[in-house]
């Protein structure tokens, strides 16, 4: 078998890129995959050395869609089917080109995610193209809820998969914190994605203002594009008083988050829209219990005492103070999360789907979703 990746970009780094290269090698041996990608000028990280990205073109629009095209062309007849993941560049790639078989991984809403880019003008977009688009292709959602987003039509879902051996379980956060500079002996909360308006950050640095122990650890990038730093800038205006206890790192490569994560006593995650986000995940990888925005994505994980969920500040604040003043609830909790991790988001596990689900596509059978 002989399967074909595509992605806008990796070099950017995030959750997206993690997942989606972190799939590609464990599948690699089994697929002999090869992941097409767009350079990103400027970006933070790069995970381009990977030997199995290759890398064609810029992320420059239009001109990245039609230089991604034409490597899906070169490669035709060279492999027995194309998976995409993202509805921004390879799956328009993709569709252009008549690419079959052709499976969609989705990780977002395919309107409200455009829409929290571009507005009004982008929703629309979305769903005038979404019809075409999804048209003979076989989709992927990593979430259940995300089914909904594609009525009238089977979907399968494969959740995501985290390598769960990357993490240092039990933590050492003295040692972490040592090697990595941040302060000891004081409370400090992680969080990880890119740092744009739908993550809600300026919640974490409300939160720093409210307890003035605290300390706030943000990996991600401030510097997305059609973003900037605009937003980052405007909530450290907004937020004076917190900005020395504020530890705002930006992109790092991923062999180095489990050691933050590591240093790290809670994890909060208020972003409102997402698919299954990678970063809960990987925090409980790494034994943290999670505090999440209450939010239909983030109700269908954490569950079973692995974490909780906030409707309003005044609740996050609630539940930082609670899970701080009694470490071994949350102790407790980030272990519940990390059995989550291994019984249900295992790496090893997503692969085998992917690989069956591929099996079943070639053959044109699909199994029940």
């Amino acid at each position: 078998m002989k399967v074909l990746f595509a992605i806008a970009h990796v070099n950017k780094g995030g959750g997206q890129a993690v997942q989606v290269l972190q799939l590609v090698r464990r599948l690699a041996p089994r697929v002999g995959g090869e992941l097409l990608a767009l350079h990103a000028q400027g970006a933070p990280v790069s995970f381009e050395h990977d030997s199995e990205v290759k890398v064609v073109g810029d992320l420059r629009f239009p001109s990245g869609l039609g230089q991604l095209r034409r490597a899906i062309r070169a490669r035709k007849g060279s492999y027995d089917l194309l998976q995409v993941f993202d509805p921004y560049y390879s799956l328009p790639a993709a569709r252009l080109e008549g690419a079959r078989p052709l499976v969609v991984r989705m990780g977002a809403h395919p309107v409200e995610d455009i829409a929290s880019r571009y507005g009004t003008r982008g929703r629309v977009i979305a769903r005038i193209l979404n019809p075409w688009l999804y048209a003979g292709t076989t989709v992927v959602v990593n979430a259940a809820h995300l089914r909904d987003a594609f009525p009238g039509r089977p979907v399968v879902c494969i959740p995501n998969g985290v390598d769960s051996d990357r993490f240092h379980v039990p933590a050492n956060p003295g040692r972490a914190r040592a090697e990595l500079g941040l302060p000891e002996g004081v409370p400090l909360i992680a969080f990880t994605g890119k740092i744009i308006p739908r993550k809600n950050v300026e919640d974490l640095y409300w939160l720093a203002r409210e307890i003035p122990s605290l300390h706030v650890l943000l990996l991600g990038n401030d510097q997305e594009e059609y973003y900037g730093d605009r937003y980052h800038r405007a909530i450290r205006a907004a937020f004076p008083e917190a900005l020395d206890r504020v530890h705002a790192v930006g992109e790092i490569p991923m062999e180095r988050v489990p050691t933050y994560l590591e240093a790290a006593d809670l994890f909060v995650f208020p972003s409102r829209l997402e698919g299954m986000p990678n970063s809960i995940l990987e925090a409980w990888a790494a034994g943290l219990p999670v505090i999440a925005a209450d939010t239909a994505a983030h109700r269908e994980i954490v569950r079973g005492g692995t974490g909780l969920l906030f409707r309003d500040r005044a609740e996050l604040q609630s539940h930082v103070e609670t899970l701080l003043a009694d470490p071994s609830k949350a102790r407790e909790m980030g272990l519940a999360g990390r059995q989550t991790v291994l019984a249900h988001f295992s790496l090893d596990g997503a692969a085998q789907r992917y690989f069956d689900l591929y099996e079943h596509v070639i053959a044109g059978t699909l199994p029940a979703s």
